[in-house]
């Protein structure tokens, strides 16, 4: 190779660099010249926040980390928040922080949507019926899709004794023809269904997915949950009560272990069965953009973005189930993955080569996610204990299993 031939390789090394992989394969989802100053304007559920908090530092190259709130007085109930390191200047970061980076909760970020307040938004569900109404009078129509995989969980006190019950229980406890938990197999006391407000993501999955058409008893106004905490605050003091919420807000924000979630059907609520496609009540996560929106603007090249290889990863990282590991999984029962025994490492079995692994833990916290090219990969750090592994495979296929170190 000459010197020219040299120097062109080792610029190109270096610009690429610099755009930090945002690059897609297909071209499709190019955020090459995203910077703090374009920034799309981004809206979202609360449950949902980690994620684009996450997605804005890998795109404009911040550091972050995971921290306790600091308005919660009780440290050990207190959810977990992403707190970036900004390396821009003073300017650039309120700029970021006010407005770009919103947080409105699913219902109003649906209607900032539809009236051109925001550019894009990732949400712990659809447009639901109330916002579709809205948009077709506003005449707006938005183009949605899913990048992420969660659950609608349900959870009861600690001390509640019942560990699963069925989708025609759930349904009889909140049309009121279920009233004891002694009913279901738990201890005799008198059930007090906690739901949440009106068009919140969890209330509308609830309603459509679970409820699916029956009437929900008119329940008190103390047990309507108004925040995505109020229904833990609920259930921490009532030994009887029984509430839902995402999955991601239980296992990965809130993780504090002060209520428990549990299985329906006989399936246990985790991870796992997510990624296995086991679990009942199986939602997506979205993200929308007006119709109207420009093809060649950043708003729409990052909702491109998102479900690409690189945007997937970014997902992962968050703790969120990506979209590709939610179908083919639950085909692969073979022993496709075992642990070598020094804690540091993985082999992995497979006719198929792997693409990409992540270990997280069993609250849905990402422990560790890479590329990979071989079929035995080093952990940065060790592990002791259960982790559930994902590998995506070159022939579309991906393995999920949960293991021992």
């Amino acid at each position: 190779m000459n010197l020219k031939n040299l120097s062109f390789l080792l610029l190109f090394l270096f610009f690429g660099q610099l755009c930090q992989g945002m690059d897609n394969a297909g071209g499709s989802s190019d955020l090459k010249g995203l910077t703090t100053n374009n920034f799309p304007i981004l809206d979202g559920s609360d449950s949902t926040y980690p994620l684009r908090q996450i997605l804005m530092c890998k795109l404009l190259g911040f550091g972050y980390e995971w921290q306790i709130s600091p308005f919660i007085q009780n440290p050990d109930e207190a959810p977990h928040l992403v707190q970036p390191f900004f390396t821009c200047t003073e300017n650039e970061r309120i700029h970021l922080s006010t407005k770009c980076m919103l947080n409105s909760n699913t219902h109003q970020s649906f209607v900032n949507l539809i009236d051109s307040k925001v550019e894009i938004i990732i949400t712990a569900r659809s447009i639901s019926r109330d916002e579709k109404s809205y948009a077709e009078e506003q005449g707006v129509t938005l183009i949605e899709k899913p990048i992420a995989r969660d659950a609608l969980t349900f959870m009861v006190n600690l001390e509640n004794t019942v560990k699963s019950l069925t989708i025609e229980q759930i349904q009889a406890i909140y049309t009121g023809n279920i009233v004891n938990w002694s009913e279901v197999g738990g201890q005799d006391m008198t059930i007090v269904p906690y739901v949440r407000n009106r068009n919140s993501g969890s209330q509308e999955k609830f309603e459509t997915m679970v409820m699916d058409g029956l009437t929900i008893k008119d329940f008190p106004e103390m047990q309507i949950g108004r925040t995505m905490m109020t229904p833990y605050y609920q259930l921490e003091q009532d030994k009887a009560g029984i509430g839902f919420t995402p999955f991601y807000y239980y296992s990965v924000i809130v993780g504090t272990g002060t209520t428990k979630a549990i299985g329906v059907n006989g399936t246990a609520m985790t991870k796992e069965n997510i990624i296995n496609g086991t679990y009942p009540y199986i939602t997506n996560v979205y993200a929308a953009v007006r119709s109207d929106t420009d093809k060649s603007s950043m708003a729409y090249r990052l909702f491109e973005f998102l479900t690409s290889e690189q945007g997937q990863t970014i997902v992962d990282e968050s703790g969120y189930v990506p979209v590709q590991t939610s179908t083919g999984v639950a085909s692969r029962e073979r022993e496709t993955i075992t642990v070598v025994r020094d804690g540091r490492s993985i082999a992995l079995s497979s006719p198929a080569k792997p693409v990409r692994i992540s270990v997280s833990d069993l609250s849905g916290r990402s422990i560790f996610s890479s590329h990979v090219d071989t079929h035995t990969v080093k952990l940065p750090t060790s592990l002791s204990g259960l982790y559930v592994i994902s590998v995506w495979l070159d022939d579309g296929s991906v393995i999920g299993k949960k293991v021992v170190f």
